[in-house]
């Protein structure tokens, strides 16, 4: 093991000290060794005033003084003469700072994610390389997609745990730069559909009802339950959210079968026609209104 300079020359120093503060107490004191022992005179009490100890001590506090300096200049002179080792000492001891205190904003970053958007929470759990995986990795991409489908439908988990594994799994049809999955279809989406309609908070209810309206999943269960929304809501932006899910479904239905198209067009412009709610009316102008699109609309419908 390599002697440590900075610790030699320490305790040389530390030595020297102590020697120096023992002669400076004991230096009057005769010493009484390999000599005949002789008649002691009587002892004198000699006394010492408060100024003669004021000097004394003052004395061998300049002398501690003087010696802590020249401590500290050998190891000033050490460190000179091996920067090396202790500027990578303390690049090392830096780095390892910055990395801890880094770690933690990570940490209280994901936490104010959450506290600020529970739904969106689940990004900071997520691997690094999560995308990548997700991409080159077909079984974890596939066991991931399942096991998501049975958080959304598991009646048992929170709902807002439901809603954000809908959301990661809606992320990783996207990652994948697909339209539809077998993992994600009618089931799970009318299942978040039914928990906004059932829930009491409005939060959860517009967040749920958002995922849902951009979700590529064409059926009819889907087009009745956003027509019950756009009707019976009292919140106008639900309802526009609504009008425009069910807009959605007839562009969709046009690249499926044809009769399936008109009868989304004829659903679309009853709703509109018939209505007599000045704010369904006002939902549906904001999507279908212009003139070229009812016109498209009752193309489509056959009239």
């Amino acid at each position: 093991m390599a002697i440590n300079k900075g610790t030699i020359a320490i305790t040389i120093a530390t030595l020297a000290l102590v020697i120096s503060c023992y002669g400076a107490f004991f230096k009057d004191k005769p010493s009484s060794l390999n000599e005949p022992k002789q008649q002691q005179p009587s002892p004198t009490i000699s006394i010492r005033t408060p100024a003669q100890y004021q000097q004394s001590n003052e004395a061998l506090i300049d002398e501690l003084h003087k010696k802590v300096s020249s401590l500290q200049r050998q190891i000033a002179n050490l460190k000179l003469q091996t920067p090396g080792s202790y500027q990578d000492q303390d690049t090392d001891e830096f780095k390892e700072l910055v990395l801890n205190v880094l770690e933690e904003k990570q940490k209280q970053e994901a936490e104010e994610l959450r506290e600020q958007n529970p739904l969106y929470g689940f990004y900071a759990d997520l691997p690094k390389d999560y995308d990548l995986r997700i991409k080159s990795e077909p079984d974890y991409a596939k066991q991931i997609n399942a096991q998501l489908r049975e958080q959304i439908l598991d009646p048992n988990m929170a709902d807002l745990d439901r809603l954000a594994a809908l959301s990661q799994l809606q992320m990783n049809m996207f990652i994948l730069n697909k339209s539809s999955m077998p993992e994600y279809d009618y089931e799970v989406v009318g299942n978040i559909l039914n928990l906004a309609n059932s829930s009491s908070d409005e939060k959860f209810k517009i967040q749920a009802i958002e995922l849902t309206t951009q979700a590529p999943i064409l059926d009819q269960r889907l087009a009745e339950q956003f027509t019950n929304l756009l009707e019976r809501d009292s919140n106008d932006y639900v309802r526009r959210l609504a009008a425009q899910g069910l807009v959605a479904q007839y562009y969709q239905s046009q690249n499926q079968k044809d009769d399936y198209t008109q009868q989304m067009a004829q659903h679309l412009l009853a709703v509109y026609n018939d209505t007599s709610d000045s704010a369904v009316r006002a939902a549906l102008d904001e999507m279908i209104g212009n003139q070229d699109i009812l016109d498209e609309l009752r193309k489509s419908a056959g009239y």
